[in-house]
């Protein structure tokens, strides 16, 4: 285009050569706009790399539990019940235990309490047995016993319906014999659930039931619980019955709420494990090397924190359903036991707390005690014919 006079302006160029020399300050108010150039098969490698690093990210994560899963099999397999007891002494020194004879057993073939002799390296003193203990050990295996004998005729119970569901939705089966028609059935959801609570239930012994024990824990700590990692266990503490149990109707409620974790399979850790292994997998994508983890890490252990609580609250709530079912076909006063909740409340209260907190991983004691006072109505040991036929079981001192 033709610029008149009046547009004409005046442009300095500069040629950039080793012949010519550039003036001193010829260069004044032009900005260089170079970009450092890579080799494109360079970037092309890099990039590859990156992606190959990352892709083998969740195989180097499975790899190391398969090897850790591997090892404890090897360990279970070689000595188990070395394995069992060395778990169960750490338990018990884990909850303060410091004296063999703070721990009593009973047994369903002993039927007597019997102390630890030797926790680990420390030695039982050589006193007089605690009578007050042991009526405790003694009521608790009582009372265990006949909630188990309730769990174990409720998941069989269940398992009978899932089996005819699931030999419905196969339809004819007149054509299948009976090994292929059981693996089928085996293969159901339901059916698969339920025969994995009942292996929870009875163990892999002949025996079933009859290998439970029943321990009390001299310590002050409130608690009673079950674990797959001791099967056939019902563990209670001291401090349960010195703050909370007055009679056998509130330890049936209890014992029936921990034995329906077992049922419902919510006694491990599954869901953290996941969200543990998801945490590793984000921190070791990060793309920033490390700087964006450090303003991350705190978010993501908070969120998983969270989610296991909020999942832990939704099994209580099961388990309080279960357990109040079980204590009623067990023949006990759920209306009675459920004053236990009430005074889980109050302490809550005492102690200042109101157990709303997201991080918490049980339901408000109050919120439970009222669910279960409403439940209690209409699933009690009045609705069970066999309970009538019982003596001694109406009312308890």
């Amino acid at each position: 285009m033709f610029r008149g006079p009046q547009q004409h302006r005046s442009i300095k160029r500069f040629v950039f050569d080793k012949r010519v020399p550039v003036p001193k300050g010829g260069g004044a108010g032009l900005a260089a706009n170079t970009v450092p150039l890579k080799p494109v098969r360079q970037s092309r490698f890099a990039r590859l790399a990156w992606y190959a690093k990352m892709a083998r990210i969740p195989f180097l994560i499975t790899a190391i539990y398969g090897l850790g899963y591997r090892q404890g099999i090897m360990d279970a397999a070689r000595n188990p019940l070395k394995l069992q007891q060395g778990t169960f002494e750490s338990l018990c020194m884990d909850m303060g235990v410091r004296d063999g004879h703070d721990v009593e057993i009973v047994s369903e073939r002993t039927h007597a309490p019997t102390k630890l002799r030797k926790l680990g390296s420390l030695y039982g003193e050589n006193s007089n047995e605690n009578i007050k203990h042991s009526v405790r050990a003694q009521k608790v295996a009582d009372i265990g016993r006949e909630i188990i004998r309730a769990a174990r005729r409720y998941v069989r119970g269940e398992l009978h319906d899932a089996m005819g569901k699931a030999r419905a939705k196969l339809g004819d089966v007149s054509g299948i014999s009976d090994k292929d028609l059981m693996k089928k059935l085996n293969e159901d959801e339901d059916v698969e659930f339920w025969l994995n609570s009942l292996e929870r239930i009875e163990g892999f012994t002949k025996d079933g039931i009859q290998d439970w024990q029943y321990i009390l824990v001299g310590t002050p700590v409130p608690n009673a619980f079950v674990t797959e990692v001791l099967p056939q266990r019902f563990f209670v503490t001291t401090g349960l019955f010195d703050e909370f149990i007055e009679n056998d109707d509130e330890l049936a409620l209890v014992l029936g709420h921990e034995i329906s974790h077992l049922i419902m399979g919510s006694t491990g850790n599954t869901i953290e494990l996941f969200l543990r292994g998801l945490e590793i997998l984000v921190l070791m994508l990060d793309p920033t090397e490390g700087l964006l983890s450090l303003g991350i890490v705190g978010f993501l252990a908070s969120s998983r924190d969270a989610l296991v609580a909020m999942h832990s609250r939704s099994n209580e709530h099961e388990a309080d359903e279960l357990g109040c079912k079980l204590a009623a076909m067990a023949c006990y006063d759920t209306t009675r036991g459920s004053e236990v909740f009430r005074k889980m409340h109050e302490l809550d209260e005492k102690m200042g707390s109101s157990g709303n907190d997201l991080m918490s991983s049980h339901p408000p004691s109050k919120e439970r005690y009222e669910t279960l006072k409403e439940r209690s109505k209409s699933e009690n040991m009045t609705k069970h014919s066999h309970c009538h036929q019982l003596k001694g079981r109406v009312r308890r001192a």
